[in-house]
């Protein structure tokens, strides 16, 4: 995926969206979980049932091998604030994060 820009901020060669999906993998059909989108930001990460591990892992690898620039980082930071201070776990979720990102 291109990068893509939002602000000024680049998120160089990732897409730092997340997903939210019910019954992913070994789960229950109605526990829904978040991983990131993009292969190489999940790559070794585990969906989870806490947004936040996956806000925070897709900030982590905005500067672990995103390449991406300051102002992107800033922005996951903003994301990943507001995602814990809506203090939801369902799609909306999911839908905020992505949309304070610009996808």
């Amino acid at each position: 995926m291109p990068p893509t820009q939002n602000g000024g901020a680049d998120f160089g060669t990732c897409n730092p969206s997340i997903d939210f999906q019910l019954g992913r993998g070994n789960r229950k059909p109605d526990e829904g979980t978040f991983l990131p989108s993009d292969a190489v930001v999940a790559q070794g990460q585990q969906d989870a049932l806490n947004p936040n591990i996956i806000t925070n892992r897709v900030c982590d690898q905005l500067t672990n091998v995103c390449n991406a620039n300051q102002a992107a980082k800033d922005l996951c930071e903003q994301a990943k604030a507001q995602v814990e201070a809506a203090g939801t776990r369902d799609a909306s979720t999911a839908q905020l994060f992505n949309s304070v990102l610009g996808f």
